[in-house]
C-alpha cells in the first residue's frame, strides 16, 4: 500500500496530467492507494480558502471523486505520539520536517510501504530515520 502525500492529492486534482501517469502505473502494479485524514484536511483547506467560490466548489467536487477511490487512513493517539517522536528526533538534528512526520507516522502504523510525494527533502529525512520508502515524482 502506498500513502499519497498532500502534494500528490493537490497535483492529481489541479494538475492531473502530471500525476495521472504515476497513479495509473501504481494501480496497474496492483498497489493499493491510500492517504491520511490529515492529508485530506490539508488539501481541502486549500480548496476552501479559494476566494472564487465557484472554483473552490469545483475543486471540492474533484477531491471528492479522488478520495472515493482511496483508502482513508485515520489518525490515532499512537500516530500523534510516533509523529512527535520522529519530528522531535529530526528537529534535535536541525532537520525540521513539520507536520510531514504525522503523515509518515500514520502511514507506518497502517503498514504502507512507501509515501508518494513531491516533497523529497522532508520525506528523505524521515526515511533515513524510519526506513519508510519515498516514491518521488
Amino acid at each position: 500500500m502506498k500513502c499519497l502525500d498532500t502534494t500528490f492529492l493537490i497535483d492529481i486534482v489541479e494538475h492531473p496530467k502530471e500525476a495521472r501517469g504515476l497513479a495509473e502505473a501504481l494501480e496497474g502494479r496492483g498497489e493499493v492507494l491510500a492517504t491520511t485524514v490529515f492529508n485530506v484536511w490539508e488539501a481541502l483547506l486549500g480548496a476552501h480558502a479559494i476566494r472564487d467560490r465557484d472554483h473552490g466548489k469545483k475543486l471540492l467536487d474533484l477531491y471528492a471523486k479522488v478520495l472515493a477511490r482511496l483508502v482513508l487512513l485515520p489518525m490515532s493517539l499512537e500516530d500523534a505520539s510516533k509523529a512527535a517522536e520522529i519530528g522531535g528526533s529530526l528537529r534535535r538534528r536541525g532537520r525540521d520536517v513539520g507536520a510531514d512526520s504525522l503523515t509518515a507516522a500514520i502511514a507506518i502504523r497502517a503498514g504502507c510501504d512507501g509515501i508518494v510525494t513531491r516533497n523529497e527533502a522532508h520525506f528523505n529525512e524521515i526515511a533515513a530515520l524510519t526506513g519508510m520508502k519515498v516514491v518521488p515524482y
